[in-house]
């Protein structure tokens, strides 16, 4: 037989196997209450692409180098999936290839998980959604840092931006004032960080940056603290703030009996109910899966040069090295 009609043969073989593959684990989603099919949808496309093109390998290496091949799994292993706010367009990106937003962008589409920026044209090559990772083991606990890039931030509020976008006048009173027409919540660079605590019991927790703080949840109780891990992080529109979703259910516990045979029930405090991409949010997705995870500590921090002064990088802010503190 040719020796291309083997190879023909075996590439029929390995469709066959991996169709076989696709029913068996979707079958598998189905039957599975509360299963998270896009995170599962991102392990599986992650695997086939690396199996097929050998492109993960490098990183992968890069991984086990860093931080040896035990903790290089669970880095991978704990990455987050992202989910993002309708309106966001900006992946996060590797800074040393695109300091852009053209080459960040991705399609706003609520059904796309995606893990490679469109670009523009004369934007260069499509460039991968990246997280730089850091890890630190202090008092029996595990922690890993997963620090977003991206080119530019323009935080928003009940339409602010589009509202300054539309005005002639703000532009030129903020120009006349601050020397400069730009929106005031517009800076370039944009440094957010994923924060996943594992205890020695297992446990793992999740908290996120935002707007100079660190959170769990979107709510204020959840200021400074840590929540349940539960995959996923929500990227906000513009500000690429970040917060585990929960979705809040009030709940009632046993009450007091009055006088006669009324009944008053108690409230008690809500309960925090995870939210799912795909069964609570139809929103674009980068399932962790598919981020190209880089190690920050190996790297060379000085060959870094900010765009904008006052947006400081990882290693120059207090959660690098102390991953309890409070603020980002």
């Amino acid at each position: 037989m040719w020796p291309g009609a083997q190879r023909g043969q075996a590439t029929v073989e390995f469709v066959a196997l991996l169709l076989i593959c696709c029913l068996a684990f979707g079958a598998l989603i189905v039957l599975t209450a509360g299963s998270d099919g896009r995170s599962f949808g991102g392990f599986l496309a992650r695997h086939i692409v690396c199996a097929v093109g050998g492109r993960c390998d490098r990183d992968e290496r890069g991984l086990a180098e860093a931080y040896g091949p035990r903790d290089a799994e669970m880095v991978r292993a704990l990455a987050p999936n992202l989910v993002y706010e309708p309106g966001e367009r900006q992946l996060p990106v590797d800074w040393r290839r695109c300091r852009r937003p053209g080459c960040a962008e991705a399609p706003d589409d609520r059904m796309l998980d995606t893990h490679v920026g469109v670009g523009h044209p004369g934007a260069g090559s499509r460039v991968r959604a990246t997280a730089f990772t850091r890890l630190i083991r202090r008092a029996g606990r595990l922690y890993v840092q997963y620090w977003l890039y991206y080119p530019d931030s323009n935080s928003v509020l009940a339409g602010a931006d589009r509202v300054w976008e539309r005005s002639w006048l703000l532009p030129r009173v903020r120009e006349l004032v601050r020397g400069t027409p730009d929106y005031p919540g517009f800076h370039e660079d944009d440094w957010e960080g994923v924060f996943v605590r594992l205890d020695p019991d297992g446990t793992a927790w999740m908290r996120a940056s935002s707007h100079g703080h660190l959170q769990g949840c979107k709510w204020r109780s959840c200021h400074d603290r840590w929540a349940r891990d539960t995959g996923w992080v929500r990227i906000s529109r513009g500000s690429h703030a970040g917060h585990v979703p929960f979705r809040s259910e009030r709940r009632w516990r046993s009450g007091v009996h009055q006088a006669g045979p009324r009944y008053v029930p108690l409230p008690a405090p809500p309960r925090r109910t995870p939210m799912l991409p795909g069964r609570d949010m139809d929103e674009r997705t980068t399932t962790g899966e598919g981020l190209r995870l880089v190690p920050l500590e190996p790297l060379d921090h000085g060959d870094y040069r900010p765009q904008d002064p006052g947006v400081k990088p990882p290693w120059d802010k207090g959660a690098y090295d102390d991953p309890d503190a409070d603020g980002a």
